[in-house]
């Protein structure tokens, strides 16, 4: 048996693309709400975590969520 090797070849360094500046159209940098992903520890729904009162987002540690369902069959209720 013989193996082969595959090389990749690198992709030319110093293109002069700067990918950090892509904006969508309609936007400017900076105007953008930010807000993160979560998931529910218990069913692992995935929610929208904008600031630390929104809705329906229980947190019960650090990085740690619940969904309001989850959150009021397990004690959590609001």
């Amino acid at each position: 048996m013989s193996s082969s090797s595959v090389q990749v070849p690198r992709p030319p360094s110093g293109t002069g693309k700067d990918m950090g500046t892509h904006t969508s159209a309609g936007s400017t940098p900076g105007s953008f709400n930010s807000f993160d992903i979560v998931r529910c520890s218990r069913c692992q729904r995935s929610m929208s975590l904008e600031n630390e009162s929104t809705p329906g987002v229980v947190r019960f540690g650090m990085n740690s969520y619940y969904c309001s369902r989850c959150a009021s069959m397990v004690g959590f209720g609001r």
